[in-house]
């Protein structure tokens, strides 16, 4: 009986979104039933769009006149093959001379662009299209209707995803069934993590679409080709070949200072110089970590002799650590939360993989976006293999040289998420405090020495690689690079780390009434220096409400109920506040800045969740609530952040799938 009532549920779930796509999507074919087509004839246009006269994009529009009737909507029809860019000028009964409507993104490959609806008031007497065209081609119109009868457009992707928000809102309401499974006792929880995988892996190669098929580059790849090419050559340094600026740098007192630089280029009729590459003393050099090209770049160049695509490297940087995010929480509930139900778990794991920021790292994909994916993937890889010695004394030695090895290297991709590797100490302490009187002191002994090389070998190896360069052991060199501003005048300056914790933490989401409904937040600052910064889109704390409980850590000593875990808590909250710190100090105030310092929050977040799920208590129910509708924004949130910034190719057909009613 309770079989068929859930299929019962289930089954008015999807008559529900079959309905709502029909009645709720389609209500503009329901509204213009009743509408008189009036196909505009050609002696009522007056047409602009011979590109081929030597006009440009922006002369193209269209005129239509004689028109005298109310405009419910528009269906225009042109031969463009791509998107463009229509602006809209229209009369009306209050308007005689023409005001400007808001644009619109059209396409021929989304049917629904093609109709426009209008809010006019009374009759027109004439409308002017604008077009923006991405190229200069011979372009015609095919038909132009006003007034024309929307034909119902069932969109089966829509129906799916109106059904599977529903179903999500079904399974994880506070009184499913799934809060009652206890993971550790399931009888399939090694299919569900495979399962939750595979959709984790699957909804980020839609996302990277691009970056899936694309092996190698055509052209080297800015930074990394170089570092490919002077490590196979046995050099530090390059030449700027094409420009030869490196004589009038060398003129220069002072080469970081931006504007002066850009000056005396133009001045003395230079093409330009190496863009945010290090200079230092007469010679460039890259400053990017030189982990990600020994590993990966060097050997595909002398195997295939082609340069590995940057975005490829990165979707599979990307999915490896989806994967490892998944096998450490896994391991995290097996190990600490015996209590732990299949909803929480499938929770957290969609909090943690889709809130960290590696959906903006996947949008971007670019040679900035490398080192920082390259790190969290050895990071996640790193505490998987050193907790693995907490759940199984096998293969310790093993465990402890990878794993130390994955942190180490983390130095030579992105310094600043070395972080990770202290750690390393809660999970030490814990193995020992749990084997002391199990394991031979000399053994520990062998343990550490095994646990220290890897940090001493690659330690060694970056020090010699940055004094032979910049002729300090501990210089990377990101000082010296030829960006916007000059990083060496930098410093450290505190009254920059208020405007920065407020941006990186606290900033509001700044919301629009139209698709992707959030835009960037403007910077707004008393600060009287220079500083660098890039649109940003809300801070951590308010995009991802949930991980707000970071900031009640202080209260929630007695629902931790573990020393261990109670501090290693506090750890990470410690070192995401230095992170933000280091960021904005070092770099300024930049979005793929935060997926630096948002895993350690998150992890807290989720450490501390777990830790209330464990607790007895009878308002177990309203946490579950809480819980399930914190993540279901967070994660829309996410969702809506893909298209925000960077134009991904199924843009414009997720912009209609949504906004249905324009």
């Amino acid at each position: 009986m309770k079989k068929n009532e859930k299929l019962y549920k289930i089954i008015i779930i999807f008559v529900i979104s079959v309905l709502f796509e029909i009645f709720i999507c389609n209500f503009t074919f329901f509204k213009s039933l009743f509408y008189k087509p009036y196909i505009v004839p050609d002696s009522d246009i007056v047409t602009n769009m011979d590109l081929e006269k030597g006009k440009t994009v922006e002369d193209s529009y269209i005129e239509i006149l004689n028109i005298n009737k109310k405009i419910n909507n528009i269906y225009i029809d042109i031969n463009y093959p791509e998107e463009y860019i229509l602006d809209i000028n229209a009369t009306d009964k209050g308007n005689k001379l023409y005001f400007s409507l808001p644009s619109r993104q059209v396409t021929n490959s989304v049917k629904k662009s093609k109709y426009i609806n209008f809010n006019l008031s009374g009759k027109s007497k004439k409308l002017k299209l604008k077009f923006s065209f991405l190229e200069n081609e011979n372009i015609t119109v095919n038909k132009i209707v006003i007034n024309s009868n929307v034909p119902m457009m069932f969109n089966v992707i829509r129906c799916v995803l109106v059904f599977s928000i529903l179903l999500f809102v079904y399974l994880f309401r506070s009184k499913s069934v799934l809060y009652k499974i206890n993971l550790n006792s399931y009888k399939f929880k090694k299919q569900l993590l495979i399962l939750i995988i595979v959709f984790n892996i699957l909804i980020f190669s839609i996302i990277g679409i691009k970056s899936l098929f694309s092996y190698n580059d055509h052209d080297k790849p800015v930074f990394y080709g170089d570092l490919a090419d002077m490590v196979i050559k046995g050099e530090v340094s390059l030449k700027d070949n094409l420009n030869n600026s490196e004589k009038l740098l060398n003129k220069m007192d002072n080469p970081y200072d931006t504007k002066l630089r850009d000056k005396l280029i133009v001045n003395d009729k230079q093409k330009n110089y190496l863009w945010d590459y290090a200079f230092y003393k007469g010679k460039y050099y890259v400053y990017f970590g030189v982990v990600p090209a020994v590993l990966f770049f060097v050997p595909y160049k002398l195997l295939f002799n082609s340069y590995l695509s940057i975005h490829f490297l990165i979707y599979l940087c990307i999915i490896f650590t989806v994967i490892g995010i998944s096998l450490l929480l896994y391991q995290m509930i097996n190990k600490y939360y015996k209590d732990c139900s299949v909803g929480v778990f499938i929770l957290l794991d969609f909090l943690l993989t889709y809130c960290i920021g590696l959906i903006y790292l996947m949008k971007f994909a670019n040679s900035y976006i490398l080192p920082v994916v390259c790190s969290l993937m050895f990071t996640v890889f790193g505490l998987i293999l050193l907790c693995g010695i907490l759940k199984s004394d096998k293969y310790i030695k093993l465990k402890l040289f990878f794993g130390t090895l994955c942190l180490a290297l983390v130095a030579g991709c992105r310094p600043n998420l070395l972080v990770g590797s202290f750690l390393v100490i809660p999970i030490l302490y814990a193995f020992y405090k749990e084997n002391k009187n199990k394991i031979k002191k000399e053994d520990f002994i062998k343990y550490f020495i095994v646990f220290s090389i890897p940090y001493i070998l690659v330690a060694v190896g970056l020090m010699y690689y940055n004094y032979i360069r910049f002729g300090s052991v501990f210089d990377f060199g990101s000082n010296y690079n030829l960006t916007y501003s000059d990083l060496t005048a930098r410093g450290f300056d505190i009254s920059r780390i208020p405007l920065g914790v407020w941006q990186y933490l606290f900033n509001p989401v700044n919301f629009i009434n139209v698709f992707p409904f959030i835009t960037s937040v403007p910077i707004v600052t008393n600060y009287m220096g220079a500083t660098t910064f890039e649109p940003m889109y809300g801070g951590v704390f308010f995009t991802t409400l949930i991980f707000s409980v970071c900031l009640f850590l202080p209260k929630l000593k007695k629902i931790i109920n573990n020393k261990m875990i109670y501090g290693t808590c506090w750890l990470m909250v410690i070192l995401g506040f230095i992170v933000v710190i280091l960021d904005l100090e070092m770099g300024g105030i930049l979005p793929r800045y935060m997926a630096d310092f948002t895993w350690l929050f998150a992890f807290t977040s989720v450490l501390i969740l777990l830790s209330i799920e464990n607790y007895k208590f009878k308002y177990k129910d309203i946490f579950h609530k809480v819980l399930f509708v914190l993540i279901f924004l967070a994660l829309i949130y996410q969702f809506l952040s893909m298209f925000v910034e960077v134009y991904l190719p199924f843009y414009l057909y997720v912009k209609y799938l949504i906004e249905f009613w324009i």
